[in-house]
C-alpha cells in the first residue's frame, strides 16, 4: 500500500501516540471528554439542532439545561451521546463486527422514538410521515444540489440490497487493505449517505459509523464542525459529481488534525484549543457583519420592508409564470399562509398586500410566508385526479431569512435582513419553480396515461 505525504503524516501522528508507555488514564480522560462534547455539539448542530456549545457541555454532564429548546432537541442529543458511547465500547470489542444490525440499532437510538415529519409526495402535496427508528425508509428521498436539480437517493425497495452490498464491500475492503483505513472509512460514509438507507438521521448515522471504523482500526474519531457544514456538504456533493477523492480528501485533513489532538493529549499536553465562551462568541460572530455590527434583528417591520422591496415582485411573477399552465388542469387554487397563522385563498398577488398588512405584526422569529399554488385535476385521458402542488417558503430567523420551494426542502438562499434577493436570484427562484412544475406534471402524465 502506497501513503501520499498526507497519509504518511496521519501514520506517523498514530505511530508516535503509540510508541508512548504507561498513558495515564487521565490523559486519555481528557481527551473523550474533549470528542464526547465536540462530536455531539457538532454532529447534531449540521443537522438543526439550536442547543449551544455550553449549553450541551452542562446538558451531558450534568443533565441539566435552561434555555428555549424543544422537548425534541434535548432528547436527541442525549439519544446521540448514548450512541456515541456504544459505538465506542463495539469499537475496540475485538469480537464486534461492523453489521446492518449495529447500523440499524445506532439510528434506533438516535431517533429515540416514532414520530410524525413534515414531508413532501413526489408530486409536491404536502403530508405527514410516520418515522420509525432503525428501520430501513418506506418513503424515497431525495435533496436538491446546489445547480437546483434533484438528487434521488436509492428507493426503498432498493435499499436493504444496497446495504448488504454495502457491508459485504466494507468486509471484503477490510480483508485485502489496499485502502488505507481513513480512506475506507470516508468512502464508508460517502456510500452510506448515497443509499439515504432510513427515513431521518442519515447524516449522524454516517459520521457514527465512519468513526466506528476509525476507532476499529485504533485511530483517532474525528469530528465535521458545524461551521464548516458548507465544506462538508460542497465536499460531498463533489463526490456525487463523479469526484469521490475530494470528499476522501476533506476527511483526510481532519484526521490530520484530530490525531494531532489525540497525540497532544497522550503526552498530556494542553488540547483545548478554545474555551466555551471563545465557541460561543464564534457563533455570535457568524451574525455581525463585515464592519463589526450586528446585522439588522427580525422584526415585522423588516419583513414587511422586504416585502415590499423583494417579496412582492416575487410574488406575483411566480404566479404569472405558474398561471400559465392552468389549462392543464381541472382547476387552480391560490394559498398564503403565515406560518403559525391562518390560510387564505386568494385570486391574484395583488390580494397578498393586504393580507401582509392585516398579519404581519403576528408574524415571528422562526415563522414563515408560504405561497402555495395548487393545480387540480390533471386533464389526461383516463385520470382527473392528479394534483400537483408548487409554492415557495420564506423563513425567519433572529438574524438572516432563507428562501425555500418546500417544507423540508434545503434552503436556495439564505440572507442577512438588510440583503433583499437580487434580479438575478428572483429570476433564478422562477426558473427552478417553472421547471420544477413543469417536470412534475410531465411524470405524472406518463404515471396517468401507463
Amino acid at each position: 500500500m502506497e501513503f501520499s505525504p498526507q497519509l504518511l503524516h496521519i501514520e506517523n501522528l498514530k505511530k508516535k501516540a503509540e510508541s508512548i508507555s504507561d498513558i495515564k488514564p487521565e490523559y486519555l480522560q481528557a481527551f473523550w471528554s474533549k470528542y464526547r462534547l465536540e462530536f455531539n455539539y457538532n454532529s447534531n448542530h449540521i443537522e438543526g439542532n439550536t442547543l449551544t456549545y455550553g449549553h450541551t457541555q452542562l446538558l451531558l454532564l450534568f443533565d441539566k439545561v435552561s434555555g428555549d429548546y424543544t422537548l425534541r432537541e434535548l432528547e436527541e442529543m442525549k439519544a446521540h451521546d448514548t450512541a456515541l458511547k456504544l459505538v465506542k465500547e463495539e469499537a475496540v470489542n475485538p469480537e464486534h463486527q461492523l453489521s446492518e444490525k449495529f447500523i440499524k440499532k445506532i439510528n434506533e437510538l438516535i431517533l429515540v422514538r416514532p414520530y410524525y415529519k413534515e414531508a413532501i409526495t413526489p408530486d409536491g402535496q404536502p403530508t405527514r410521515r410516520l418515522i420509525e427508528p432503525g428501520n430501513y425508509k418506506k418513503y424515497s428521498n431525495s435533496v436538491r444540489l446546489e445547480n437546483g436539480e434533484i438528487f434521488n437517493y436509492a428507493t426503498p425497495e432498493e435499499t436493504p440490497a444496497l446495504m448488504g452490498d454495502l457491508l459485504n464491500w466494507y468486509r471484503e475492503e477490510s480483508l485485502k487493505k489496499e485502502l488505507h483505513p481513513v480512506q475506507l472509512a470516508a468512502i464508508f460514509h460517502y456510500r452510506f449517505v448515497r443509499i439515504h438507507p432510513f427515513d431521518d438521521s442519515n447524516g449522524r448515522t454516517a459520521r457514527l459509523m465512519m468513526n466506528y471504523i476509525l476507532i476499529k482500526n485504533s485511530y483517532a474519531p474525528i469530528v465535521i464542525e458545524s461551521i464548516g457544514k458548507k465544506d462538508y456538504l460542497f465536499a460531498l456533493n463533489q463526490a456525487d459529481t463523479g469526484n469521490l477523492n475530494a470528499f476522501v480528501e476533506y476527511i483526510l485533513k481532519l484526521s490530520e488534525r484530530w490525531q494531532e489532538i489525540y497525540l497532544r493529549a497522550v503526552k498530556g499536553e494542553k488540547i483545548e484549543e478554545e474555551s466555551d465562551f471563545e465557541k460561543e462568541v464564534e457563533l455570535l460572530r457568524r451574525n455581525f457583519d463585515e464592519r463589526g455590527k450586528v446585522t439588522q434583528p427580525f422584526s415585522p417591520q423588516v419583513a414587511l420592508s422586504l416585502y415590499n422591496s423583494t417579496f412582492a415582485a416575487l410574488y406575483k411573477k411566480i404566479i404569472e409564470k405558474l398561471s400559465s399552465l392552468d389549462n392543464f388542469f381541472y382547476e387552480k387554487a391560490i394559498q398564503f399562509r403565515f406560518g403559525t397563522g391562518g390560510k387564505y385563498v386568494i385570486q391574484q398577488a395583488e390580494q397578498i398586500e393586504t393580507l401582509i398588512t392585516d398579519h404581519i405584526g403576528k408574524l415571528s422569529v422562526n415563522g414563515s410566508l408560504e405561497l402555495i399554488y395548487a393545480h387540480r385535476g390533471l386533464q389526461t385521458s383516463n385520470s382527473g385526479v392528479i394534483d400537483i402542488y408548487s409554492g415557495l417558503i420564506i423563513r425567519f430567523y433572529e438574524f438572516t431569512y432563507s428562501v425555500h420551494l418546500s417544507s423540508n426542502g434545503p434552503a436556495i438562499f439564505e440572507k442577512k435582513y438588510d440583503e433583499p434577493l437580487t434580479e438575478s436570484e428572483i429570476t433564478e427562484l422562477i426558473s427552478l419553480i417553472s421547471k420544477q412544475t413543469l417536470n412534475r406534471i410531465k411524470e405524472a402524465k406518463n404515471i396517468a396515461n401507463r
